[in-house]
């Protein structure tokens, strides 16, 4: 039987872009503690959270996992690029993509306060929004087979996050226009949030901060929430232009150079 991994292992495989599948006596023994493994992964890399990603906001993803409640995982700033930013995009060893609506956190949030957010204590948590193509990767090779606590302790899959311009009309939001992925001029995916997702985006965003709050997670101001894909997770190129389209519109235009082996 396999002794249980450790953060440090983990951290080291995705350093070295292995992949290597979990026994079960490997992982956590409970959800809980499999967030507590994720944690320390980060704390280990000594680097704050940028962003979080959700999971179980699409029915798929429920039956995938076996849960009815949304779970998350952090993403660290080399894995988050804004298209205004001008600066590289991260590139995950494996290139996947599927069209997100993400929320910015507007203010400190203890895990105290989470409840009353979701009450409608007259507070509005985000400041902007943002179309993206979340890009998940995990150095776990046998996930969904190895279940929730195996995608958990590698931080929900994060690979990358790549955000369009922040929007500062939050109404816009939740209008569910057609969102599409085009690779070389050919559509690789499309969907819309109406149909896609369990709830609203922002609703997920929302609902997050109260399963993060179970957790003792704080959320800070600036961090980024992407909220569950509104298409599917397809194979995307390296080295060609990938654009993001929300109404018929393009948002960005990425280019994502295939990593160095």
């Amino acid at each position: 039987m396999a002794e249980i991994l450790r953060p440090k292992k983990l951290i080291d495989l995705r350093r070295h872009s292995l992949r290597q599948p979990l026994e079960e006596s490997e992982l956590p023994a409970t959800l809980e503690a499999a967030y507590d493994f994720a944690a320390a992964t980060v704390g280990l890399l000594g680097k704050p959270v940028a962003a979080w990603k959700l999971g179980a906001t699409t029915a798929g993803t429920r039956r995938t996992f076996s849960t009815d409640e949304i779970y998350f995982g952090a993403l660290l700033p080399k894995e988050v690029w804004v298209s205004t930013s001008g600066e590289r995009a991260p590139a995950p060893p494996l290139l996947r993509g599927e069209a997100e609506m993400a929320f910015r956190l507007a203010e400190d949030i203890e895990a105290g306060e989470s409840e009353s957010l979701l009450a409608g204590d007259g507070r509005e948590p985000f400041d902007c929004w943002a179309p993206a193509i979340e890009a998940p990767y995990s150095c776990v090779e046998n996930i969904p087979e190895a279940g929730l606590r195996a995608l958990l302790i590698d931080r929900c899959a994060a690979g990358a996050l790549y955000l369009g311009a922040p929007r500062s009309q939050m109404d816009d939001s939740e209008t569910m226009q057609r969102m599409e992925i085009f690779a070389g001029g050919h559509l690789l995916a499309h969907g819309d949030a109406g149909t896609a997702l369990l709830m609203s985006p922002s609703r997920a965003a929302l609902r997050f901060l109260a399963v993060a709050a179970r957790q003792g997670v704080n959320v800070r101001c600036g961090q980024w929430i992407s909220t569950g894909g509104i298409t599917p997770c397809v194979p995307m190129p390296f080295g060609q232009p990938i654009q993001l389209r929300l109404g018929g519109e393009t948002v960005f235009e990425l280019f994502v150079q295939e990593p160095a082996q």
